[in-house]
């Protein structure tokens, strides 16, 4: 797998591509009911991941955070408070200045104990936080389904309208995609159907989750293989 392979914006890329309503799209220029994302992802069609990217900062305008700085500061009244504040970003204390100061010190040092994390070793961002790029990536994903999908995808195209129509089975046996369900010459009839059944239905998994995927680019959305979007 090569470094670009690495990473899911280039399978973003490489599954808006295979959006057809987008590709007539960039054919016409940008015009059609895709004209909003065009604006953004522009023209797919040059096949050439590393100049798309870099074209015009595309990359890093779509997908990159938008992390607002957040200094250490006084609220001197309530209009200052921002609503994006969670409390697990931002400590907010109410200070008593009749106490003293050692009692304080005290105090916000055993809250920022309890409290703050950033510097420990090993903490790691959670998945649940929100993400401010404009182009945000689904959740529950990784590189090697991506990659899988697609292939088992193509390879469904090649044969799709081929006469006799090749079985789903045969498509996973050739890729050796379930090896627990490829046949054998000395299984019975029942067992081959079976395991054939298995097979089957896992390639047809997997060009479902493509279609949904290659659908759901159009809405700027990825990687999701969910209809209801």
């Amino acid at each position: 797998m090569s470094y670009q392979q690495q990473s899911p914006y280039y399978w973003w890329w490489v599954y808006l591509r295979r959006n057809k309503d987008y590709l007539a799209c960039c054919e016409k220029g940008g015009k059609g009911k895709f004209t909003k994302l065009y604006k953004d992802f522009g023209d797919v069609r040059e096949d050439n991941f590393k100049k798309w990217w870099t074209e015009g900062e595309r990359g890093g305008n779509l997908f990159a955070e938008n992390i607002p700085e957040l200094t250490l500061r006084e609220l001197e009244n309530k209009s200052q408070w921002d609503a994006a504040w969670t409390s697990d970003k931002v400590l907010v204390v109410a200070i008593p200045l009749t106490s003293s100061r050692r009692y304080i010190q005290s105090r916000l040092i055993r809250l920022l104990d309890k409290r703050h994390h950033a510097d420990k070793p090993g903490r790691k961002k959670s998945n649940l936080d929100k993400s401010t790029a404009s182009y945000p990536l689904e959740r529950n994903y990784t590189i090697e389904n991506l990659q899988k999908t697609l292939q088992v995808y193509d390879e469904y195209l090649k044969v799709k309208d081929e006469k006799p129509k090749i079985p789903l089975w045969k498509i996973g046996e050739q890729m050796r995609l379930v090896p627990s369900a490829m046949t054998t010459d000395n299984m019975s009839m029942n067992e081959r159907q079976v395991f054939r059944n298995v097979m089957g239905a896992s390639v047809k998994r997997y060009i479902a989750n493509a279609e949904k995927l290659i659908a759901n680019t159009g809405l700027g959305r990825f990687p999701l293989t969910k209809n209801d979007v």
